[in-house]
């Protein structure tokens, strides 16, 4: 059974050592590939730095030889002595000057870095399904990712650069203890292996500690946000929220700190017994250089000279264990990065993909949908099949969770349907170009953004070839209504909107989404799907949306949700789901004389404005 363990042990050791090199490799090749003439300048400069130590143990030898001179004989040997020590002074000056001239080395290309892995994991994210935004582990990982972005590829080079350095230097020191000793050296290597396993040994431990936190890191996280970010304020405080948030804060980051501490205290163990036998070595081998002294085999300048090489090979070995250490930790968080990197993407294969053909004479057919979330496997949509002719306008109404939104997103593309299609014009909406697709459609949710930009660009990221023209912009804003108070913005279309910047206009719930409903119009495409585009306008701006709203969308297929069914009047048909079956369709007046499931809600709704 031990054998087997042992084995088990090696196997992991070995596979650990397999993934650090192969993620250092690939991350060092990604580095030099963006800046590659600062990465061999570092190089160079790092390597240059680990020879200097070597040399000072010359010049100590040497120094120590002038001065006993400059005792003995007077003041004639200073000028050789003290042509030493600026020999000295210049070793350090040039070591000086190399470390600063690391340090910004270091700078630049941490922002090389951040600029390439940041821009990377961003467009990853704007790449996956929608789907992936409502999986709790997407949010851990994409957490663990985005954490010190800057630092991932530098910290493995200079940790690589280190390992050199060290190496480079402890292999001078070997060489100056070989010429008195064979033993001083193999005792010194011997240093190294305690200090390396106990390093490896708690990096692994506390990057799979961190890996199994980052749920409750995020609650915690999450709870201080609630007390410190403005759209929780009102009812943190009208509901008395703070002690509660307060308690589940502390219990999330007291839970978190003390597996920390238990780790700490677990490792400190070892690391008192591992330094305490370093430092046991040590002292063997400095008696072992006072037998030497004893026996004549040495000068008193060597001796100086070695014991300070026999403290600096320890600091190195140190050194070198804990870089080592560190790049088998980085490997674990980069195996993180390039593994969400690597997720599958909307469009992940190279199958030639169809355009949208620039009319919709056969319009839009839905056969057979269905939809069923793969977090919980919770089926949404169930079998739902109808048509659309092009320029059509289709209201979708039915209780909360009867799969509105849902169908909305399929038409869309945002979800994939489990089962089923979905055709524009005869192709099918999987086989089509993602981006060529989207540039025909456009969409107002209900949770719609609240960029915290300027209103030209809330407006104009509806299409953002068009920003900059006036006429366009001034024409999206009469059509919902933000003409209505833009004489308040001072800066026009160029007043910066929002709280969280400063000298932000701060606008009202209804007022941004008639903001959203511009950037919308200002798309000017075939296709627009309305989520609830009135749930924050108040009863006159709805009404007055809902009277130009065969206007603002003539000649446009146009799909509207609402819970609000006056709006249904203006559509050309009604599509009523129920438990995400469709289970009537028609217009609003074929709708009421079958008296069915449509019927009821209205006549339910309109009972409270009567």
């Amino acid at each position: 059974m031990v054998n087997l363990l042992k084995a088990a042990s090696l196997k992991s050791i070995a596979e650990q050592t397999r993934l650090t090199l192969q993620m250092m490799v690939r991350m060092i090749r990604i580095l030099f590939k963006l800046t590659p003439a600062k990465m061999t300048f570092l190089s160079a400069a790092q390597i240059s730095t680990a020879i200097i130590p070597v040399l000072q143990v010359y010049v100590t030898i040497e120094l120590v030889h002038r001065t006993e001179r400059v005792i003995q004989d007077g003041s004639s040997q200073f000028g050789p002595a003290f042509t030493i020590l600026l020999y000295q002074l210049l070793l350090f000056l040039l070591q000086l000057a190399l470390e600063v001239y690391v340090d910004f080395l270091v700078n630049k290309i941490k922002l090389a870095a951040l600029l390439h892995f940041g821009q990377e994991v961003n467009q990853k994210s704007s790449r996956l399904s929608l789907l992936h935004f409502e999986n709790h582990e997407f949010y851990d990982l994409l957490q663990r990712v985005s954490t010190g972005l800057e630092y991932r590829g530098m910290q493995f080079f200079q940790s690589f650069l280190q390992i050199a350095k060290n190496l480079i230097t402890i292999a001078g020191f070997v060489i100056v203890l070989l010429g008195f000793h064979w033993l001083l050296a193999f005792g010194i290597l011997l240093l190294i292996v305690p200090s390396l396993y106990i390093d490896i040994k708690e990096s692994g431990f506390k990057v799979s500690q961190f890996v199994n936190q980052t749920p409750f890191r995020r609650r915690s996280i999450y709870f201080s946000s609630l007390l410190t970010e403005r759209e929780w304020a009102k009812e943190v405080r009208i509901f008395g929220l703070a002690d509660y948030f307060i308690q589940q804060w502390r219990k999330y980051t007291r839970q978190n700190g003390q597996e920390q501490i238990d780790l700490e205290r677990k490792m400190s163990i070892f690391k008192v017994a591992v330094n305490g036998f370093l430092l046991v070595m040590v002292t063997l081998i400095s008696g072992f250089l006072l037998t030497l002294a004893a026996a004549g085999a040495m000068t008193i300048a060597s001796f100086v000279a070695l014991i300070q090489t026999i403290f600096s090979v320890q600091t190195n070995l140190k050194t070198m264990a804990v870089y080592i250490a560190g790049i088998y930790e980085q490997a674990l968080y980069t195996t993180d990065l390039f593994r969400f990197l690597a997720m599958k993407e909307e469009e992940s294969d190279d199958t030639p993909k169809l355009p949208l053909p620039a009319s919709l004479e056969h319009g839009i057919s839905v056969k057979n949908l269905e939809f069923v979330y793969p977090t919980n496997g919770r089926t949404i949509l169930r079998d739902i099949s109808f048509e659309v002719s092009m320029g059509e306008k289709i209201a979708i109404v039915g209780e909360n969770g009867a799969g509105k939104s849902t169908l909305a997103k399929c038409l869309l593309g945002l979800y994939q349907p489990t089962a089923g299609t979905i055709t524009y014009n005869g192709i099918p909406l999987d086989q089509m170009d993602t981006n060529e697709f989207r540039e025909r459609v456009t969409a107002i949710f209900q949770d719609f953004a609240q960029y915290q930009l300027t209103l030209r660009e809330n407006i104009g990221v509806g299409h953002v070839e068009w920003m900059q023209e006036e006429a366009r912009l001034q024409a999206a804003a009469a059509k919902s209504g933000v003409d209505d108070f833009f004489h308040e913005l001072s800066e026009g279309f160029d007043t910066e909107l929002g709280h969280k910047f400063f000298g932000g206009h701060e606008l009202s719930h209804g007022q941004w989404q008639k903001i959203a409903i511009s950037r919308a119009f200002f798309r000017d495409s075939d296709i627009i799907v309305l989520d609830e585009p009135t749930s924050a306008l108040d009863p006159m701006a709805e009404a007055q949306l809902f009277e130009h709203i065969a206007q603002l969308t003539k000649g446009k297929t146009t799909f509207f949700i609402s819970h609000r069914l006056g709006i249904c009047r203006a559509a050309d048909r009604i599509l009523v789901l129920k438990d995400g079956r469709l289970v009537e369709q028609g217009s609003h007046d074929e709708l009421m004389a079958l008296d069915g499931e449509y019927a009821g809600m209205f006549r339910t709704q309109a009972e409270w404005y009567q």
